[in-house]
């Protein structure tokens, strides 16, 4: 490969890399639609056809006005970062093919990140998980549904780590119970089970799991005389449903999806204590700028950190300060 060849031209066996790596569809359209917003860019912008575009025309500079230019057109920060994401991982593909190319992946790869700040609701705080739990009722599929939904904010795991976990992946007979997901780019973790979990587990595990064999789904429906894994539709129908008759109770409660549990998992540990590192490996993020997301969730934290800061030698003890209270210093010395 030259620096001269079509920079499009190595699609094909990115896509086919990713499909071998990744278990999400959504997350590979992502990164296909990625790559077409790259080169709508340059035949829009640049006046460079797909099929002209080569690799000599991919500068750092130029992928930095890219980003500028997507978020001109309006698009949001966090699109802009996804956008970025995707440049970096087909510029790492091609250089996998082209020692050559390495030197344009670390120029690429240098270029940051931008800050996403939480939008309002972003996350379920403990009143309104509870309250989301106490919409079901005390049938049997109202005893699964709650369940889910509450092993879906114990855990944070991704909808399509969900419907892959099985009951071999559930760990119970030891000092420390746990469950074992198989997330992005078939990377395993270790995720601990809170005790409010375990004991729902068991109960749940009573009235759908009494005579499974340990490669069931977790979460199934019974169809043509055999289990299948539970859809990403059923699930999203489920939380949607509560999500609704919540919303009757308060009217500004935010509308229930997968993510929305999976953050209010991470904003929960870290509100907890646990570090971004450590939230990081239970999440199965691959960047802590992902995580770091989760140092701005708590209003409540934030304004209790405030409050201990009182000290006017506060540098000089700066490394006794908690995380979350540097975090706050830091915050707050960026603003002055």
């Amino acid at each position: 490969m030259k620096r001269s060849e079509i920079f499009f031209g190595y699609v094909n066996g990115f896509v086919s890399r990713m499909e071998m790596e990744m278990n999400s569809r959504r997350t590979i359209n992502t990164y296909i639609e990625g790559l077409n917003s790259f080169r709508r860019y340059f035949e829009e912008v640049k006046g460079i056809k797909a099929a002209k575009l080569r690799f000599d025309d991919v500068t750092a500079d130029s992928v930095r006005d890219y980003l500028a230019w997507l978020v001109d057109s309006g698009k949001s920060q966090a699109t802009r970062n996804s956008r970025l994401t995707t440049i970096r991982r087909y510029i790492s593909f091609c250089a996998e093919q082209d020692i050559s190319l390495v030197a344009l992946e670390e120029r690429i790869r240098k270029i940051r990140s931008k800050t996403v700040h939480p939008k309002k609701h972003n996350w379920l705080d403990r009143h309104q998980i509870d309250l989301l739990l106490s919409m079901t009722d005390h049938s049997r599929k109202g005893i699964r549904d709650r369940f889910l939904m509450l092993f879906m904010f114990s855990t944070g795991v991704r909808l399509a780590e969900l419907i892959g976990i099985r009951l071999k992946d559930i760990i119970l007979r030891t000092d420390y119970p746990y469950v074992s997901v198989t997330g992005k780019g078939s990377k395993t973790r270790i995720i601990p089970l809170p005790k409010e979990c375990i004991e729902n587990l068991k109960y749940y595990l009573t009235l759908y799991h009494r005579n499974s064999d340990m490669d069931d789904p977790l979460f199934y429906v019974d169809m043509k005389g055999g289990r299948f894994p539970i859809s990403p539709d059923n699930v999203q129908r489920i939380l949607s449903k509560y999500g609704d008759e919540a919303r009757k109770t308060e009217h500004d409660f935010p509308k229930v999806h997968p993510h929305l549990l999976r953050h209010s998992y991470g904003a929960q540990m870290y509100r907890n204590g646990l570090s971004l590192p450590e939230v990081a490996k239970l999440m199965g993020h691959e960047y802590i700028q992902t995580t770091e997301i989760y140092a701005e969730t708590d209003v409540d934290m934030i304004n209790e950190a405030i409050s201990r800061i009182t000290d006017p030698n506060l540098e000089n003890d700066f490394d006794k300060l908690s995380e979350q209270d540097q975090l706050v210093v830091m915050g707050l010395k960026k603003r002055i």
